[in-house]
């Protein structure tokens, strides 16, 4: 199983593992706590997971452009 998470220092989107207890935001280089984290969405496969955090993306961005 597969979490998409946000990033607590910059906002974005990452993906772990379940059984991850942290991971490192390739964004800012934050060390985000996975049990912490706001969590936005989950996932069977890491595919899955990587395809909901690209749609969440997309979402957010057509938000602030209006």
């Amino acid at each position: 199983m597969y979490l998409v998470i946000l990033c607590s220092r910059c906002g974005q989107f990452l993906i772990a593992g379940e059984k991850n207890k942290s991971r490192r935001c390739f964004y800012c280089g934050e060390r985000v706590v996975v049990s912490r984290a706001k969590r936005v969405g989950r996932a069977e496969t890491s595919r899955e997971a990587s395809a909901l955090a690209q749609h969440l993306k997309l979402e957010r961005a057509k938000r602030k452009t209006g």
